[in-house]
This record gives structure tokens, C-alpha cells and sequence, in this order.
């Protein structure tokens, strides 16, 4: 049979061993916590500066793309509105013309 006083060994020696056990847990944590912020947050925040700055500079790069194809396209537009304005006063002509004739033509009729 075993005595009060083996089991008080037993316990406080396993309590001892669980003891460092979770002072050596407590270290590996502590570190592993120090690592993640000066090693693996600092990467992934500098990864994610360069990311940015690279489509910060795709952006600027289309951006001045789409502005001097803006600009092409204003150079071309006044002949485009020209020729519009030449069309629709050419329409607006041959309406007036068209219901002129059908205007005198229907009240001859009456």
C-alpha cells in the first residue's frame, strides 16, 4: 500500500514537472509572439506596401493612358461636330421643306 507521504512526492514532483512545463510553454509563446510581430507582420506589411505601390503606379500608368486617349478624341471631335451640326441642319432643312409642302398642300385641300 502506498503512503500519504510517497503520494505528497509523487504530487509534488509532478506538480513541479507541470510547473516548468508550462514555464517553458510560456517562453515558446512569448517568443513565437515576438517573432510573428518583428518578423512575419513586418514581411506581410512591407509585401503589402509593394503591392500597393505597384497598383498605385498600374493606376497612375492607365489613368495617363486614358487621359491622352481623351485628348486624341477631343483633337478629332470638332470635325465630328461640324459635320453634325452640317447633318442636322440639313435635316432640320428638309423637314421645314417637306412639311411646308404637305402643310400648304392639306390646308388646299380644305
Amino acid at each position: 500500500m502506498i503512503t500519504s507521504s510517497n503520494q505528497d512526492a509523487r504530487a509534488t514532483n509532478l506538480l513541479s514537472r507541470v510547473s516548468e512545463d508550462v514555464s517553458l510553454l510560456r517562453q515558446d509563446i512569448s517568443n513565437l509572439v515576438s517573432h510573428t510581430a518583428h518578423q512575419t507582420v513586418a514581411g506581410g506589411a512591407r509585401e503589402f506596401a509593394e503591392n500597393a505601390r505597384t497598383r498605385i503606379a498600374a493606376g497612375r500608368e492607365y489613368s495617363a493612358d486614358q487621359l491622352r486617349a481623351l485628348g486624341e478624341q477631343i483633337k478629332q471631335h470638332p470635325a465630328a461636330w461640324l459635320g453634325g451640326a452640317a447633318a442636322g441642319l440639313i435635316s432640320a432643312g428638309a423637314y421645314l421643306l417637306f412639311r411646308g409642302e404637305g402643310g400648304s398642300a392639306h390646308s388646299q385641300a380644305s
